[in-house]
This record gives structure tokens, C-alpha cells and sequence, in this order.
């Protein structure tokens, strides 16, 4: 099997994770790595009921108690307009960016496609290099937080690899803030992006943009990067050390991933983010509760803020990561406590 490397963004739905590699790249002259063989790692969650059954009762529990656990496609309607949801996921992989009919019947009856942000290529370039200061301070930890600080030496020697192995400058291992170095190692080399296929949400901004829609984004980069700013040391630690008890099954947590979202079960995919038997077996792998309260929620929240005036005129087309739809600070759940009627679609 080849080798594996942390996978983090596809689960979290992250947008924002090829924006910083672009970011790290500009400023600290890394040369991030591209995929290359196809992957090849295991569900699991066959494992997870196997080897934990506690564990796994646990998420199928949080998953029954989940709003809106099924689905990718969603409805919203209110007086009179109608428009529509869609969880992707970041990755190019078949079973996420080859759409469904009814997905392409939705956007193509939309006037508005909104992503999490539309702050790429040239426009992320632009907004780096008018403001490059601004940047290093965004993404460089203070000192109590530097992850050579934080870490034990056994520790601090594997993330040095790790960040070899993903391309990224020397340096950067030692200066980044720990949720920056967590973005930038999300993903294992199979999964990265190849300049080749689309991820998902590229994909359907290509569709928009031939159709003529508007592409608007709900969130800037620097409101992305700010919000995962302010951590505590010990959280800052234990985000670090869950990325380095994730690298040897990352290929595992990418197919897990894709596998929840083939079965539309989003709820499922949720509850297992948050387990603290996120791979059996595994201590400390566990993703930090406050990191993912950034993360999903508070971002949910603000997503939540720009969409609704969106909505209020219909024929909009919302397409974010899948992890920000389901649960009771869920997307989903939040435009409906708004007042929108929300109906999967499939």
C-alpha cells in the first residue's frame, strides 16, 4: 500500500486549504507536492463497529439524533422564491465531482451560485501581494505557540517530515500556527491536487460561469484564516499531535470520507469528525472539539448571515462542504430556524 500522510480538509470541507498552500507557497517559497497514484485506503467504519463497538454505537446514536443526516441536495423555500443547497467535498475523485442529475438541473435553473469563497488564482494573488505583511502575521504562531515549542522532540522531528514530505519550506514547520500547518497537511499525496481534474466546487463554478450565473463567495480568505486564530497552547498541542496520529491512515480517512458521502450520510460523516475513536485504535487522533467548533460552526453561523439576503431573492445555488449542512448548528437547521422550508432533494 502506498504511503500515507494526514488527511484533514475533505473531511472538515474545507475550501480554504488549496488557498493556503498558495499562501505558504508565495511566502515561505514552499513547493507543494501533486498527486499522482490513485488512492487506496479502507472504510472505516466496518473497522470502527468491528474493533469498537462502543465507539460505533456512539456515532450511529449522534447520527440518529443529527437534523438533517441524509442527503446532499437540499430545497430551501420561503415566500414564494426558491433556491437550493449542495454539500461537496474538496477532492477530484469521481464519486464526488460526477453530478447527479437533479445537482445539475438545480444549478442550471439558478441565477446565483455562492461558495464558501471566490478568492482564487489571480484574486488571491492580488490580495497576498497587496498586503504581504499582513499575511506572514496571519499564518506565523507567536511564540508560545510555535509548534517546536509545543511538541516533544520525537514529535516535532515527525511533523518536520511530514512537512518535507508535502513540499512545504523547512521552515515552516517550526513558524506556522498549528491550524494553518493542519490545512496545509491535509491531505495525502494521492489526493492532492494534480492540475488536471476539478475538485468538486471548481467544477460547478465552470458550470455557472458558462451558464452565465453570477459566482459570489460567503466568506473571505482572511475571514477563513482569522476565524482558527486565538487557540490556546493546549489545543494548539493537541491539534498538532491528532495530525501526527492521523499520518499513518490517511488514505483510510479519505476513502472513509468519500464513502459516507457516496451514501449521502452526512450525518454519519459528522459524528464520526467529532469521535474520539476517529480510527480505531489510534490514541490521540481525536480532532479537537474547539478547533471544529471554528471550523463547522461559527463559520455555519456566518455563512448562515451572508446567505440569507442571498435567498431572500431566490434562484441561488449554495454550494459549500458537506460537513457545514447537517446538525443542529448545522447550515441546514440554521436557515431553517430563519424561516426557509428545507426538503432533501437527494
Amino acid at each position: 500500500m502506498a504511503s500515507r500522510r494526514p488527511a484533514r480538509g475533505c473531511r472538515f470541507g474545507l475550501a480554504f486549504r488549496r488557498r493556503a498552500v498558495l499562501i505558504a507557497a508565495l511566502l515561505f517559497a514552499s513547493t507543494p507536492s501533486h498527486g499522482s497514484a490513485p488512492c487506496k485506503g479502507r472504510d472505516l467504519f466496518p473497522m470502527i463497529e468491528a474493533q469498537e463497538p462502543a465507539a460505533f454505537a456512539a456515532i450511529e446514536a449522534e447520527r440518529a439524533a443529527t437534523p438533517f443526516p441524509h442527503g446532499t441536495l437540499f430545497r430551501l423555500s420561503r415566500d414564494g422564491q426558491t433556491s437550493y443547497v449542495f454539500g461537496t467535498l474538496h477532492l477530484d475523485d469521481p464519486r464526488v465531482a460526477s453530478f447527479r442529475p437533479g445537482v445539475i438541473a438545480a444549478l442550471s435553473s439558478s441565477k446565483t451560485l455562492a461558495l464558501e469563497s471566490v478568492e482564487t488564482g489571480a484574486r488571491l494573488l492580488r490580495s497576498i501581494r497587496k498586503d504581504p505583511a499582513a499575511m506572514r502575521a496571519a499564518l506565523l504562531a507567536p511564540q508560545d505557540q510555535r509548534p517546536d515549542v509545543l511538541l516533544d522532540a520525537a514529535d516535532f522531528a515527525a511533523l518536520q517530515t511530514l512537512v518535507a514530505e508535502a513540499g512545504l519550506a523547512a521552515s515552516s514547520a517550526g513558524a506556522l500556527k498549528p491550524a494553518v500547518l493542519a490545512l496545509l497537511l491535509d491531505l495525502p499525496a494521492c489526493a492532492r491536487k494534480n492540475g488536471v481534474k476539478p475538485y468538486a466546487d471548481e467544477a460547478i463554478a465552470e458550470l455557472a460561469k458558462a451558464q452565465g450565473a453570477r459566482v459570489v463567495g460567503l466568506e473571505t480568505m482572511i475571514e477563513q484564516i482569522d476565524i482558527l486564530d486565538g487557540f490556546s497552547p493546549e489545543v494548539g498541542r493537541a491539534l498538532l499531535v491528532a495530525t501526527l496520529r492521523q499520518a499513518g491512515h490517511a488514505e483510510d480517512v479519505v476513502e472513509t470520507t468519500i464513502a459516507r458521502y457516496a451514501l449521502q450520510d452526512l450525518g454519519g460523516l459528522l459524528a464520526w469528525m467529532k469521535s474520539p475513536e476517529l480510527i480505531p485504535g489510534v490514541a490521540g487522533a481525536q480532532t479537537p472539539p474547539e478547533f471544529l467548533d471554528r471550523l463547522i460552526t461559527r463559520r455555519n453561523q456566518r455563512m448562515r448571515d451572508r446567505a440569507v439576503p442571498l435567498l431572500e431573492k431566490g434562484g441561488v445555488f449554495i454550494a459549500v462542504g458537506a460537513a457545514h449542512l447537517p446538525g443542529e448548528q448545522g447550515l441546514l437547521n440554521l436557515l431553517e430556524l430563519e424561516g426557509f422550508r428545507v426538503e432533501a432533494v437527494e
